[in-house]
């Protein structure tokens, strides 16, 4: 397996794919296919083995045996989606950079359509909407349909508007965006590697600091699958700190540089109260009561969290109810 290395042939194809491998079996097949089967460009897939336990290693070694676009790496150690995606940024040979999460899958025409929107709109990054899927889940818009069809331009404090913990509006942070490779390369671009969960939002924030023109399309072409395994789906009281530690650089940037909005307030004191709620589940889990009652007395705010699980639970138990229930009449 080759090592990651900083040579590389920029602009040896139009996109090159991401893709961070870790136990994603039995979906990687149609999100590897989904990559390669892009209609009007070039592609390589950069496959990044991230230490997992399943067959998904061997079965894109036998791939990229097969298929010369498909080129296989591996993180030094365990490094989380972001520390595999930066080992792909070392590698990669494309005009434009993608991620693609292995248990995803993109329509056939969404990297064409994407480069020539971004193109039309001099854009260093574009994303579109998501189709969010699963099993026993009714396929609907992440962000839903945009009426007058346009698309949208994301600034900062639009960006900080809606990327906000447990926000009511849908989260850019979850969108799979485009980059520019020359403007990754300018800037010496890199996720994270702190950041277990919510890599790729931090790394968008940096973009737009940097003055980075992010184009939002109207269409929806990427399939973002949510089941039970989702890291995305886990904030778990150590990853809520790590996203807070990391953002107390962002927010020392914005003081510095006379930015510190409303907009971005509102995100701060959001996060605040998220990394509280999920000490305070860690406090009751573990039966730890004072600390629970502490985090609620000094983050007041991270009280209304709660109600997020009871609303879960009221939901599973009624669809539990509706399953279960003998039919009425004939």
């Amino acid at each position: 397996m080759p090592p990651a290395t900083n040579q590389r042939n920029a602009g040896e194809c139009d996109v090159s794919f991401a893709v961070a491998l870790f136990n994603a079996m039995p979906f990687l097949p149609d999100a590897i296919n989904s990559a390669l089967s892009q209609n009007g460009v070039t592609v390589e897939v950069l496959i990044v083995d991230d230490h997992g336990s399943d067959e998904g290693l061997a079965w894109a070694q036998a791939l990229a045996a097969r298929d010369s676009r498909v080129r296989i790496f591996q993180t030094p150690v365990n490094s989380g989606p972001g520390g595999a995606r930066n080992v792909a940024i070392e590698n990669m040979r494309g005009r434009w950079f993608a991620v693609l999460d292995s248990d995803d899958w993109i329509e056939k025409d969404r990297t064409a359509a994407l480069i020539a929107e971004a193109e039309l709109w001099d854009a260093h990054c574009i994303a579109d909407d998501l189709v969010v899927f699963g099993e026993g889940r009714q396929e609907t818009r992440y962000l839903g349909p945009d009426e007058a069809g346009t698309g949208f331009w994301l600034d900062l404090d639009t960006y900080f508007k809606a990327a906000v913990m447990y926000g009511k509006a849908p989260n850019p942070g979850f969108l799979k965006p485009m980059i520019r490779c020359d403007l990754i390369e300018r800037l010496g671009l890199r996720y994270n590697p702190a950041l277990r969960i919510a890599e790729d939002d931090e790394l968008v924030v940096r973009l737009l600091l940097d003055g980075a023109r992010y184009r939002v399309s109207p269409q929806a072409m990427y399939h973002y699958r949510k089941h039970a395994a989702s890291i995305s789906h886990r904030l778990s009281a150590r990853n809520a700190e790590r996203m807070l530690e990391v953002e107390q650089h962002i927010r020392a940037r914005l003081i510095a540089e006379d930015r510190l909005t409303t907009a971005y307030a509102a995100r701060w004191h959001a996060l605040v109260a998220a990394v509280s709620f999920a000490r305070s589940i860690e406090h009751l889990k573990h039966r730890r009561w004072a600390g629970a009652l502490s985090e609620a007395v000094h983050h007041p705010r991270s009280i209304a969290l709660y109600a997020m699980p009871l609303r879960a639970r009221i939901a599973r138990m009624f669809a539990r109810d509706t399953k279960e229930a003998p039919p009425q009449g004939r």
